[in-house]
This record gives structure tokens, C-alpha cells and sequence, in this order.
């Protein structure tokens, strides 16, 4: 059925198949124990796969890769990425330009509330402070808690966004990232899906990436951000793009998708499965407020040590509980 989707590379591609990486065109079955999807959405997938199957996997984790998508938009592709969810499989997306707006497109219609995280040198809004004009969605307001975006450098962004009360907006500066950076690990922990576009990278270190900022994230602040991602229990779709395959030093930005690629892998392989959240599993500390207002209610996870605010949200007439992952 899938293969009205995906197309299987060709059998000369490069390296022979990894043990550890299933084709899921060698035995279609093997997707049903699969806990990550490789997908490619154009032919530069192949020499990233390349690139991770020459990697070792000292961890357990069933990865199936998929090939390169029929058609790469986004009314094509939504039915795959959504059959993959809906049977529990976390899908990463690779390719020069993927667009933004197949994983909001996504998220819209599957749930009524949920969390984007955008790693990108700048804030990719419309005049008008709107995501439609930027081809994300097609209409607002977006059915979003909170939406953040990583990495931002303040040269590159206008200041009417990162001052916009328009949306829930949470903006981590790549100075702040550079100082501390286990401040991204509560944000893309409460991440439903991770879009990451090269354009953060430094060129240097990503030197086949669209754009010649020479400011931007290190390679190994990527990884730790991508393993931050996998470590993430709610998180179901990671995209990595923008990039440009054509570029004469591209190996070099091949060899750092391939190492974000793993070290995802390797949180997936480590999550602690404390989410959602079960608070017979956790340790409460209360802390009184009673002349100010509410006490506040923090949560400790026996299993991983990371901990959340519980506080109380009125939505649509509804009083629900809503937990946010603190440091």
C-alpha cells in the first residue's frame, strides 16, 4: 500500500545495506516493529543514507528506511506521514527543501493542541505577524500551546515578532544556546514535532547549507539538539532541510545530517517513557503562594529526573491541566 508513497532507491546507490538500517522494500513486514522511518523527499537522500549506514549502533533501535517520496509536496505526502503516526512510528524527514507547512498541516487536523519547534536563524513570520503568508498553514489562528523557535540571532530577526502577543511565541536566542545549552532540552522536550533548517548552522561547519551566514550552532550543538529531539517521548516528526545537494562542498554538510540522524537515534533509543505524564510516578513539590496567589505544583520524574510545572489552562470553556517542562 505504501509504495503508492515511496520509491525504493536504486540497488547501485552506494554502500550495501547496513544491518542495522531495514529496507522496507526487502520485506514491507519489517515496518511493523518499526520505531523510526527514514524518509528521503528528493534524491539526496541516498548519499545521506550513505553516510549513516557507515556508522556503528551500539544501541537498540528498529529502524526501517523508506526511499524517496513519489511526489514531494505536501497534499502528497500528508497521508503517508500521518499513516506512520497513526501507527506509532516516529518519521524523520530529510531533503533540500522540505516545507514547514506539511508538519502544521499535520498537527492541525490530528490534534487539537500541539507544539512546533522551529530551530532557524531567523523568524520566518509574515508581515502581518501571520503564518499563512509564509505558506505554513492556510489560515490562522493555529491550534497551538506554544510554538518555539531555536537558535535565533537577533541581527537577523525584526523586532515587532520576537515582541508579538499575537501567538504563545518563545524565542531562544543563539547567544542563550551558546551559554547554556541544556536551556533547549525543556523546549524540545514539549515538542510535537522538530523542524530544523541548516540556515542555523554556521557555514563553516555546514558549508552546502542555502545561505552564507557564517554566525550560527556547531555541529555538535546541533547534535545534542537533534539527541534532545529523540530524547522527547511526545515528539513524532523530525525534518532536517535546507540545504543545497548541488554544492561543492556538500559532503562535508552530508557527514552532519548523517551525525544529527544518529544522534537522534541514540535519545530515541534512551527515552524514559515519562510522558504522558503520570503523577502516582512522580515526586510533588508544592510550593506555597497562598498570599500571592495558587501555589505552584512541581513534578519530579522518578525514571529520568526532569521535572514540569503543573498549572490549569481554561480552553474552550474547559478547565484542563497542562504540565510544561521546566529546567
Amino acid at each position: 500500500m505504501l509504495e503508492n508513497w515511496i520509491q525504493p532507491l536504486p540497488r547501485n546507490f552506494g554502500s550495501p545495506r547496513h544491518h542495522f538500517i531495514q529496507d522496507y522494500h526487502d520485506d514491507p513486514n519489517c515496518l511493523q516493529n518499526a520505531q523510526i522511518a527514514l524518509i528521503g523527499w528528493d534524491a539526496s537522500f541516498q548519499r545521506i543514507l550513505k553516510e549513516l549506514e557507515s556508522y556503528h549502533y551500539p544501541f537498540r533501535v528498529q529502524v526501517v528506511q523508506m526511499g524517496v517520496i513519489r511526489k514531494s509536496t505536501v497534499e502528497f505526502a500528508l497521508p503517508l506521514i500521518h499513516e506512520l503516526e497513526d501507527a506509532g512510528i516516529t518519521a524523520i524527514l530529510v531533503g533540500a527543501e522540505i516545507p514547514a507547512e506539511l508538519l502544521f498541516k499535520l498537527h492541525q487536523h490530528n490534534q487539537q493542541f500541539f507544539n512546533p519547534v522551529l530551530v532557524d536563524e531567523r523568524v520566518r513570520l509574515g508581515e502581518d505577524h501571520s503564518f499563512a503568508s509564509t505558506g505554513f498553514v492556510e489560515s490562522t489562528p493555529l491550534n497551538c500551546f506554544h510554538i518555539s523557535w531555536l537558535a535565533v540571532q537577533l541581527h537577523l530577526a525584526n523586532p515587532q515578532f520576537l515582541n508579538s502577543e499575537h501567538y504563545f511565541l518563545d524565542f531562544i536566542r543563539l547567544g542563550k544556546i551558546r551559554q547554556h545549552k541544556e536551556s533547549i532540552e525543556p523546549a524540545v522536550r514539549d515538542a510535537d514535532f522538530l523542524y530544523f533548517n541548516l540556515a542555523a548552522m554556521r557555514a563553516s561547519d555546514a558549508p552546502g547549507k542555502l545561505g552564507s551566514n557564517p554566525s550560527g550552532l556547531y555541529s555538535e550543538e546541533a547534535s545534542q539538539l537533534t539527541r534532545y529531539a529523540g530524547l522527547s517521548d511526545r515528539l513524532s516528526v523530525l525534518a532536517l532541510t535546507g540545504y543545497n545537494p548541488e554544492h561543492i562542498e556538500f559532503q562535508q554538510t552530508t557527514t552532519l545530517l548523517g551525525q544529527m540522524m544518529w544522534y537522534f537515534m541514540e535519545g530515541y533509543a534512551n527515552r524514559k517513557q515519562d510522558y504522558p505524564i503520570q503523577e502516582s510516578d512522580m515526586i510533588e513539590y508544592i510550593v506555597d503562594l497562598s498570599k500571592h496567589g495558587k501555589p505552584l505544583k512541581f513534578l519530579k520524574s522518578n525514571k529520568s529526573g526532569r521535572w514540569w510545572l503543573k498549572v490549569q489552562i481554561d480552553i474552550d470553556k474547559q478547565t484542563i491541566d497542562r504540565f510544561i517542562p521546566c529546567s
